[in-house]
């Protein structure tokens, strides 16, 4: 059934970058000490939540998106 709009723009708030799709949410949040906010945001909203898995973009990604690909050349 996909995510309600009310509850797309209730994790919107929370966030940037939101994606749903097949069954799965991802979003960019500023600090991750909001995760669990946000997850009882939507278990209470009834959100059935089987897993948030943190993904951390490494160095070479925050670098090429500060300097970009010809390391500012």
């Amino acid at each position: 059934a996909g995510l309600s709009p009310n509850v797309i723009a209730m994790i919107e708030h929370w966030g940037r970058d939101l994606h749903a799709e097949d069954g799965q949410v991802t979003l960019t949040v500023q600090n991750e000490s909001q995760i669990p906010e946000i997850n009882r945001m939507l278990v209470e909203q009834g959100v059935k939540v089987f897993a948030i898995t943190p993904v951390r973009k490494s160095l070479e990604e925050i670098f090429i998106e500060t300097v970009g690909e010809d390391g500012g050349l």
